[in-house]
């Protein structure tokens, strides 16, 4: 059974965060959004296994008595979790707006493949609101990608690969539990041919780390052969001693990208306030 035990909400009240407890006393985190429509930010694991240096749920924790990862959630876990928010939030609105469900809270969907997929069948089933859902993996799982082309929906399911970095060497210091570019874009390139899905790729501008000319250059040679990508661009959210690119450094970026015609769209978070914002939640009480 999962409880909300805290709920938070952001100045502009667009935003909302929920603390959420698990029966064996394990904490989540969930965000929740009211924008032009209801978007839900889930968690999958509790913690995470692939440690992405700018995320507060993989890096390392505080205290030697805490554990970067848990556990999978089950399905139906991830069920409660969404319907805790959903009745404290969009079930009380009289709007006709549609729910997104977003796994891109904390953990690594494609890891724990089976309750999600079963969490999604469930939760389109329960809520008729809900018309899509959008899947952020690190890539780590490249058969998951290809067995997801192959699942029948009731709603509109779309991946999005969390990127960072164009090549292997900065990707490996950006997402220390990472794949080969190669293997993992060619799980993406079947995923594509069977599905015919645009994905989106994340990548989060980093000052000094992955946002020079140089870096906008090799995304662009890599991105180059395919057709069916969508780079989404977004600033980094303050976390420990890294610094989020300057609005300057991603316009350019961005206009390197543009010119060697590769697709973007700006991303930029809600709720940074109560740190409700990508790579801000945790499972710390």
């Amino acid at each position: 059974m999962i409880t909300i035990y805290k709920q938070l909400a952001s100045r502009d009240r667009v935003a909302y965060k929920f603390s959420q407890l698990t029966a064996d006393h394990h904490s989540i985190e969930t965000s929740y959004y009211n924008l032009d429509e209801h978007i839900i930010c889930i968690s999958s694991q509790i913690g995470c296994p692939i440690g992405c240096i700018f995320c507060a749920t993989g890096t390392l924790p505080k205290s030697k008595h805490q554990m970067r990862f848990i556990r999978n959630l089950s399905s139906q876990e991830i069920g409660e979790e969404i319907c805790n928010v959903i009745e404290r939030t969009i079930l009380l609105k009289k709007d006709k707006k549609s729910i997104l469900l977003s796994y891109m809270g904390m953990g690594e969907p494609l890891l724990n493949y089976k309750n999600v997929i079963k969490s999604i069948h469930l939760l389109s089933n329960t809520y008729k609101k809900i018309k899509r859902a959008t899947i952020a993996t690190s890539g780590i799982n490249p058969a998951a990608i290809k067995k997801l082309a192959h699942e029948k929906f009731d709603i509109l399911v779309k991946l999005h690969l969390s990127l960072h970095a164009p090549t292997d060497i900065l990707r490996a210091k950006i997402i220390p539990h990472s794949l080969p570019l190669k293997t993992i874009f060619n799980a993406l390139a079947y995923y594509e041919k069977i599905t015919k899905n645009i994905i989106k790729v994340n990548y989060v501008l980093i000052q000094g780390v992955n946002d020079s000319t140089k870096h906008a250059e090799q995304l662009a040679n890599l991105l180059k052969p395919y057709k069916f990508f969508v780079v989404k661009l977004s600033r980094l959210n303050p976390f420990k001693k890294l610094t989020p690119s300057s609005a300057a450094r991603v316009k350019l970026f961005e206009s390197i990208l543009n010119k060697r015609g590769i697709q973007t769209i700006r991303f930029i978070s809600d709720g940074l306030d109560i740190k409700a914002g990508c790579g801000q939640l945790n499972c710390e009480k």
